[in-house]
């Protein structure tokens, strides 16, 4: 039905929506949020707590403007709440504008009000089977159509009231009059889909748009006529159609009279209700504290202002009326209107995961144990349990879990810090993080007066290993031989591919004698070992070594490479598979 819809690119993925939704019905996956029409009950509360204004209420301000501009006799009806939501104007301010923007006439609902108020007086009266539930609030009706369908029969079942002021509104102007009604309420757009009597359904400011709009479009006279007319004073009703006299039989102290506000309190008396908990002759239930605080009430007046805002509107009309009328003294003028409607269960299937399948999703949100499942409803879902539930039934993913995601941002910067000091190949240091730390070490060891030695490796005659068996060859020599410096040294020497076959090793805290014995057994290590490059191939390889150790002339650490570069030059050239030590440093003598 479209009723509500997430904008393209509006939403910031904050969850709020999610958060507040009573029944989950809002879907999130692979970045997109939907909202689930099968699911949804229209309370609203998700479009009141989106800040950033992503959810959009349907066309319906479009199908009122066409039908005015499309010269239809059409009739506003206007819930009694307009009196606040667009206060400071009074009754004929709005009057006046509702005829200005095209409307063939205007009317309230305290008719249909008075006649729902009516029939649940005769139904009370007849009923023998308790509890029962009354409720003109459509989202609260389907709330328990659809999660506890077992408690339909239960609703009264009669209409609400801007069903009955429709109808009576189709009766009095004609079957071709089309209406128009403007409400806080968002469900009444969901019960307008499921009948014909009511044309569009507009939120407050929605309705107070279309009269901009249409007021620029129209010219004429703009004096406000307040000229006193007749008036209806309320003797079954109260506003949204509770029944006055049962409110007057029963206190609300009174056992026998239950008055239910919000989602929440509903679900727990629905459960109480299954488990016959409930000795309540009449439930009046309602998803929020009556439409003066309606999802789409459009005013900035609290609600304990908007309620006397509205009592004293009422209060004033019927003072200034020129004639006081009830119901009764109306009733026998205007035509029968059915005001019955049934209810039925519309049970929402939800899968529910297994066991196994609820383990193997929490594990993929690395929640392995109990404690592992912290429900701090960032998601959205009060549980992680209820979170992977919902990724069973395909309406969420791990990406709204925040301490998860955590984790992951965490370890992709730790990757990507990796990444910037790391060879991709070999897994040791690469020859930026290389030049960085031997600066750094090489000013501790001027500063300190500590030893330093630096030496360079090279892989003899590695091209050959290349061009005989291939590059991939050529890989796994420079990994073995990189984790084969890894495992000889010590955690805080600082091992670096300088490139291409070439190893770099920083030995801290270590003069050459030290140093040497280091190289050697090393170069040693690699002599005597086999590197498997294939499924039936092994080669054997050699290392040349240059050594250098800091001494008081040196100037800057590219002097130690320097030095080091040129002893393993000379290694090179002496036959390979050795180790030199620069010339002016003291070798250990055998």
């Amino acid at each position: 039905m479209n009723i509500l819809t997430v904008k393209d690119g509006h939403c910031t993925e904050c969850y709020s929506c999610i958060r507040v939704c009573p029944v989950k019905a809002i879907k999130m996956a692979a970045g997109r949020i939907e909202i689930l029409d099968e699911r949804c009950i229209y309370c609203g509360r998700c479009f009141v707590t989106c800040t950033k204004g992503s959810i959009s209420l349907g066309d319906d301000l479009d199908r009122a403007l066409g039908l005015l501009s499309s010269g239809r006799k059409t009739v506003a009806i206007l819930a009694p709440e307009y009196l606040a939501s667009f206060y400071p104007m009074n009754t004929a301010q709005v009057l006046f504008l509702v005829e200005r923007a095209g409307f063939y006439s205007c009317e309230d609902t305290i008719l249909g009000e008075e006649m729902v108020a009516r029939h649940y007086l005769r139904h009370f009266a007849g009923q023998t089977e308790t509890p029962v539930i009354r409720s003109t609030c459509p989202a609260a009706t389907s709330w328990i159509e659809k999660y506890y369908p077992a408690l339909a029969g239960k609703l009264a079942p009669v209409a609400t009231p801007m069903v009955a002021q429709a109808r009576l509104v189709k009766k009095l102007y004609g079957d071709d009059v089309a209406v128009v009604y403007a409400t806080p309420c968002i469900a009444a757009k969901y019960e307008a889909k499921l009948t014909d009597e009511v044309d569009a359904v507009l939120t407050f400011d929605d309705f107070k748009q279309l009269l901009r709009i249409r007021f620029l479009q129209t010219q004429g006279d703009l004096a406000v006529k307040d000229e006193p007319k007749p008036a209806i004073r309320r003797r079954y009703s109260v506003p949204g159609g509770f029944p006055r006299p049962t409110i007057a039989q029963h206190s609300m102290l009174d056992p026998a009279l239950m008055v239910v506000r919000g989602i929440s309190d509903i679900e727990g008396l629905a459960a109480a209700i299954e488990r016959g908990e409930i000795g309540a002759k009449f439930i009046d239930i309602l998803t929020c504290n009556g439409c003066i605080d309606g999802p789409a009430i459009d005013t900035k007046l609290g609600i304990h202002r908007r309620k006397q805002v509205t009592e004293r509107a009422y209060k004033d009309g019927l003072v200034k009326a020129s004639r006081q009328l009830t119901f009764d003294q109306l009733e026998p003028y205007l035509p029968k209107i059915e005001t019955y409607k049934s209810f039925t269960g519309k049970q929402v299937e939800l899968p529910l995961p297994d066991d196994e399948a609820l383990r193997r999703i929490l594990a993929e949100g690395e929640k392995h144990m109990p404690q592992d499942e912290l429900d701090c409803g960032a998601c959205g879902y009060d549980t992680c349990r209820e979170e992977a539930v919902a990724i069973y039934q395909g309406i969420a993913d791990w990406s709204m879990c925040f301490p998860f995601q955590r984790k992951v941002y965490m370890r992709i910067i730790k990757q990507l810090q990796e990444t910037a000091v790391t060879d991709g190949l070999t897994g040791v240091a690469n020859h930026k993080s290389f030049i960085e730390r031997l600066g750094v070490e090489f000013n501790r060891a001027q500063r300190y007066g500590s030893e330093l030695s630096l030496m360079m490796v090279d892989i003899d005659t590695f091209k050959s290993i290349n061009d005989t068996h291939g590059h991939l060859a050529g890989d796994e020599t420079l990994k073995t031989i990189a984790k084969t410096i890894k495992d000889n040294i010590r955690q805080s020497d600082f091992a670096a591919r300088f490139g291409g076959d070439e190893f770099a090793l920083i030995l801290p805290e270590t003069d050459v004698i030290k140093a040497q014995r280091v190289g050697e057994k090393l170069r040693r290590r690699v002599e005597a070992m086999s590197i498997r490059v294939g499924a039936d191939t092994t080669i054997n390889v050699s290392l040349s070594i240059g050594l250098s150790s800091i001494n008081k002339n040196m100037q800057d650490p590219l002097s130690l490479v320097k030095r080091a570069d040129e002893a393993l030059y000379d290694a090179k050239k002496a036959g390979r598979n050795r180790m030199v030590v620069a010339v002016d440093e003291p070798v250990e003598q055998a």
